[in-house]
């Protein structure tokens, strides 16, 4: 299995993936696949681009099984750091057939060597009910003293 960053090569069967992985998750689509594959493109190649977003991939001679988003969060600056910054964990699927053969775990180990490479304060994940095992053997924990608001519901239609 290669373990790599992913290139622009990629975001073709990344947005495939992104499709399969949210139908499976049980989204119904709003949108025609080929007007959120145009949309989903155009995201991942403005985020490679700026490096706001980092994708990591497990290959295969096959292609692209598994995959792992961090957007990277700028902080406010603080006097006491030279780096204040964090990644929020997003989009991390894999394919059905190469589950519990410990390629996700493998590439979440290189994403947070990537992080703390990188000098990111933490990662933040919003795991699903199915996945929080998964997070919590990899060391995340519930967060303390964090407060959301939530604005919408996850399903609701955005505003025009």
């Amino acid at each position: 299995m290669d373990y790599r960053l992913a290139t622009e090569a990629d975001i073709p069967e990344l947005a495939d993936m992104r499709w399969a992985f949210r139908a499976e998750s049980g989204e119904v689509p709003r949108e025609d696949p080929n007007a959120f594959r145009a949309r989903y493109v155009a995201f991942v190649r403005a985020g490679l681009a700026s490096r706001d977003w980092v994708y990591w991939v497990a290959a295969d001679a096959d292609g692209l099984v598994a995959h792992m988003a961090v957007g990277v969060v700028h902080g406010v600056p603080r006097p006491a750091r030279a780096s204040d910054q964090w990644g929020y964990l997003t989009d991390c699927y894999t394919r059905p057939a190469y589950r519990n053969a410990g390629v996700g775990s493998a590439l979440l180990a290189r994403v947070r060597a990537w992080a703390e490479a990188r000098d990111l304060e933490l990662l933040l994940v919003w795991p699903s009910e199915a996945s929080a095992d998964f997070y919590a053997r990899a060391g995340f924990a519930p967060p303390a003293g964090i407060a959301i608001l939530p604005l919408r519901g996850y399903d609701a239609t955005p505003a025009a």
